[in-house]
């Protein structure tokens, strides 16, 4: 997983402050939304995924 990371990083594709633990940690939780009559678990993973990657020069001035 940190690889994967630290080459997006690298890219530019992932956001510098992404860390290993809080990916790991966010789809651990997606094994309980598949448990459900409803299956929320693409959608969160689009979710996490969206997070990771880098924002534009606009958005992240608000920080």
């Amino acid at each position: 997983m940190t690889e994967l990371l630290d080459a997006g990083k690298q890219d530019g594709s992932i956001r510098v402050d992404a860390h290993p633990g809080d990916f790991l940690q966010l789809t651990g939780a997606l094994w309980r939304a598949a448990s459900r009559p409803e299956d929320r678990s693409p959608r969160m993973l689009a979710l996490i995924l969206d997070g990771l990657r880098t924002q534009p020069q606009r958005q992240k001035s608000r920080n």
